[in-house]
Parts: C-alpha cells; structure tokens; sequence
C-alpha cells in the first residue's frame, strides 16, 4: 500500500476514531429532507431496513435530549442514530403534507418531490432506550477511497452523502454507507464501511444536491429549482448532508 494512500486512510480514521453511533446534522431543515428521502426504496434507510408506510411519515422527537432523530437498524449490534437538536417543530402529533410548518422547511419544487399522495407526518415523542449504553461503539472503515468527486458519484452512486468539512488545511471528508459488507466480519468487530473521498477543494460547501447527468457530469446545487419530467428522468439528484459533529445526543 503507498505512503499516499495510507496518510489519506489514517485521516479519515482519526475523524472517526471516538465514533459511537451518532450523526448530528446542521439543521431541521437537513434532517427533514434526510427523512423524505427515507420514502426512496433504494435510498440509505432502505438499505439499512429502515422503513416507513407511504401514507406515514415520522419525525420522532425525543423530549428529555431535545433531539428529533432517526434510529437506523443495521447488520452490526448497534443502531445509527441520525439526530438534529431543536425543539420541536409541532405540538401536535398528526401533521398534515400541506401544514405550514412543513412549507418553511421545503420549497414547492421539493415539497413536489417529496410526496408522492396524501402522506401524513406523525410526531410521536420517545427515546431510543440504546444510546444510553456507553460500550457502543462502531468501528468505520474505508472500503473505497476515490480520488475525483465524479468517479466517486459515478460508481458509488449514493442517494445521500455526508459530508464531515475539515478546516483551511484539511479536506472535507465525502462519505456514503458502504452496504456490501462482509456479514462474518461485521458481526465479529461491530464495523461499518463507508465509501470515501477527500475533497480539498470543498466543493460541496453551501450546497444541499448533487445534479448527475447522463454523460456522468456532476453540478453542486443550493437547491432544486423546477426541472422539467425530461430533466428528472436524464439525471440523477443526490442529497448533500453537512454534518455538525459525531457525538452521542446524551
């Protein structure tokens, strides 16, 4: 293995080096959208088994660490918890697709995308009982490493990426969930593969999508404008999540 390709491995691994089971986003407005993009049957949470009714959607708010969150079952003997810290968005615990309160999250073209029919939107208030456990612990590992954003969104081909952004010396780390795992080995050392790259540039740095045309091109978007059903079905759209740290909520 060469010098390069190490020193970029052991910087993703000190990044993830106190990880437990803890993604914290930036912003409601990031996790809402984590959340939509749930109802995709091929997207991040399917894959981890995660899954709703196509009439429900939930936003679980957990009232004693002031988080709503996503709780993801995985291979490993742990869970993901994917959270942001706010109060929370509706006293109420039915919500309709149309309630204001959704609209001063999501714009009209991403409302268009995110519902598909009469879905509702449940706020049940709880507490993933797992988080308490401090022996917790996940131990992340690079299965791929690219080394240009287009080879990674080309063959990776993730409908959600994180994004962990490094400081003015540092790249940003660009990650997915890697779910082509070795089920023997998982089991045995609680790990969790994540495809990656490094980028230096910081390319994704105020932008919320991944535009990727036919031809493999990719564009950085601050938000999806209105795409004719021609351009939505040419290109493939990714959602960008900015991640605030990696610490357990409690």
């Amino acid at each position: 293995m060469s010098n390069e390709l190490v020193e970029k491995i052991n910087l993703v691994n000190e990044v993830f080096k106190d990880f437990s089971n803890a993604i914290e986003l930036e912003n409601f407005r990031s996790f809402l959208l984590f959340t939509m993009n749930s109802q995709v049957p091929s997207n991040l949470l399917a894959q981890f088994g995660f899954g709703n009714s196509k009439e429900v959607i939930n936003l679980p708010y957990n009232p004693l660490s002031k988080i709503h969150y996503q709780k993801i079952n995985m291979i490993t003997s742990g869970s993901l918890i994917v959270y942001v810290k706010c109060d929370p968005i509706s006293d109420d615990f039915l919500l309709e697709k149309d309630n204001p309160v959704i609209k001063e999250y999501l714009n009209p073209n991403e409302m268009n995308l995110a519902f598909r029919g009469n879905e509702k939107i449940l706020i049940p208030k709880m507490s993933d009982c797992n988080m308490i456990d401090p022996s917790v612990k996940i131990n992340v590992k690079v299965d791929d490493l690219y080394h240009s954003f287009q080879s990674f969104m080309a063959i990776a081909q993730p409908n959600i990426i994180f994004v962990i952004e490094g400081d003015d010396n540092n790249p940003d780390i660009i990650f997915a969930f890697n779910m082509m795992p070795q089920i023997s080995e998982i089991k045995l050392e609680n790990i969790l593969k994540i495809d990656a790259y490094l980028d230096y540039e910081h390319e994704t740095r105020g932008k919320t999508y991944i535009k990727r045309e036919e031809d493999y091109k990719i564009e950085f978007l601050k938000d999806i404008k209105e795409y004719s059903h021609a351009d939505l079905y040419k290109s493939a759209f990714s959602l960008i999540l900015h991640v605030k740290s990696l610490k357990n909520p409690l």
